[in-house]
């Protein structure tokens, strides 16, 4: 078993044992398509996610989040026969005042099953200032490739009348790990805008998201679909 699993299972262990002073949390997610950082991890195909978490009071988090993936179609040579991504991760909260917090996280990406090994780690900063989140991810060995890479984020999210919340998002991503041939280029933004809503302990969102990939980069539709693309989302939490 991976070091920081078996880790992590011993530190929710220890949470578990002082559940008075701990908040286990959960989800379960339907999604028409899987995108992280405006690329499709899911071939434009719908993907179903879980998400679990303790919270203890003192401000440390320990959590699993998975869902299914597809980067290339099974006849592709690129394909490393990857088809879940786990991720497992431990961090760190602190308010620093009213309206201001931070949180630093330490993930570990695994995907089992794959011809090759592309698990690895990234660690995360956050900062939270009234509906403002502001976030920057770090890998120096991006699929275990050796390269870096980083991403920047910004979310900001805004109360409509019925209870419905708009959330405005930019991300950048940056490092070496994009100059290899499986991605080609140096650097790229993506955007989004999502419309959230609450629903009889359902949680509904519809996104329109997008990335300045231009050129010979630009994949339209299918597999690593970096275009344009309606996202849609059911969720129940637990």
């Amino acid at each position: 078993m991976n070091k920081f699993v078996s880790s992590l299972i011993i530190t929710m262990a220890i949470l578990h044992s002082h559940i008075v002073c701990a908040e286990l949390s959960g989800s379960v997610s339907l999604v028409s398509d899987y995108r992280a950082r405006g690329i499709s991890q899911s071939g434009e195909n719908p993907a179903v996610q879980s998400w679990l978490q303790y919270f203890h009071n003192s401000g440390f988090y320990a959590g699993w989040w998975a869902s299914n993936v597809d980067y290339y179609r099974s006849s592709d040579s690129l394909d490393n026969k990857e088809r879940v991504e786990h991720d497992f991760y431990i961090g760190y909260y602190s308010q620093l005042g009213e309206n201001l917090s931070y949180d630093f996280t330490y993930y570990e990406y695994i995907y089992p099953g794959t011809e090759s090994d592309v698990d690895f780690s990234e660690i995360v900063l956050g900062v939270d200032y009234y509906n403002l989140r502001m976030v920057y991810w770090y890998t120096n060995d991006s699929f275990n490739t050796g390269e870096d890479y980083s991403y920047l984020e910004a979310d900001y999210k805004v109360a409509l009348p019925g209870e419905l919340v708009l959330v405005f998002h930019a991300g950048y991503s940056f490092g070496d790990a994009l100059d290899l041939a499986v991605f080609g280029f140096e650097e790229y933004l993506d955007y989004s805008l999502t419309l959230e809503k609450t629903f009889g302990g359902l949680d509904l969102s519809i996104g329109y998201t997008d990335t300045n990939i231009g050129g010979n980069f630009v994949i339209n539709n299918d597999y690593n679909a970096n275009q344009n693309a309606l996202l849609f989302s059911l969720s129940r939490k637990f």
